[in-house]
């Protein structure tokens, strides 16, 4: 008899919240992607959560204020590795610059992450409020806060070379490549834990061989 392959599942970025937040952010997501965001109702999320809608209100505000709290659960579990107060040499920087490429491609290859952006792209063409929201409470928050670790890194002496903001591209196109053009389209699957390690290892190196010290290589 051949060995089954056990893949685990990684645990949801709402596995943290307290039950009743959780119960209605799981509630939104599930008529986001059932009606999209255009069709989805506050009146529903709250049927389905078992709460009232005044309750949703209180909490969330309104539609758009439950989808930015539905980003910003997966963005802010990206930005943990880069919350350091200072880098001081290479090995430092090498480290987190691992562990946040680890983590980002990990949180961005969720299959939840993933259905809300093919819903955002899908949007696209009637109104682009889904996608504005995705870019100023998801990507921008983590493009801003690897920013400022690359500048406290070139302010340190650790990198030598180019701006924070052209290494940050640099880095995030080393990580990706067209990984997520391709799992936007179905066509493979998300990459499993060893191949998300390799990328991020792969991306750091070459950011510091091009930008760091000669120590960092």
């Amino acid at each position: 008899m051949r060995n089954l392959k056990v893949v685990h599942p990684r645990p949801s970025p709402l596995e943290a919240l307290e039950p009743r937040r959780r119960g209605i952010l799981e509630a939104a997501y599930g008529v986001l992607l059932e009606r999209g965001y255009a069709g989805a109702n506050t009146l529903e999320i709250a049927r389905r959560a078992r709460v009232s809608k005044r309750e949703l209100y209180a909490e969330f505000g309104n539609k758009s204020g439950l989808l930015r709290a539905l980003i910003s659960a997966t963005a802010g579990r990206m930005r943990i590795p880069l919350a350091v107060e200072h880098v001081l040499d290479a090995n430092r920087l090498r480290s987190v610059l691992r562990r946040y490429g680890t983590t980002a491609l990990t949180e961005l290859t969720r299959a939840p992450v993933l259905a809300l952006n093919r819903l955002a792209i899908a949007e696209a063409g009637r109104s682009n409020e889904m996608g504005r929201i995705l870019e100023q409470d998801g990507r921008e928050p983590n493009r801003r806060a690897l920013i400022e670790l690359l500048a406290k890194a070139k302010a340190a002496g650790v990198l030598t070379s180019g701006e924070p903001e052209t290494i940050a591209g640099q880095f995030f196109a080393l990580l990706m490549g067209d990984l997520m053009m391709r799992l936007l389209l179905g066509v493979i699957e998300p990459p499993p834990a060893k191949e998300i390690r390799r990328r991020a290892e792969s991306a750091t190196s070459a950011v510091l061989a091009l930008y760091g010290t000669a120590s960092g290589l």
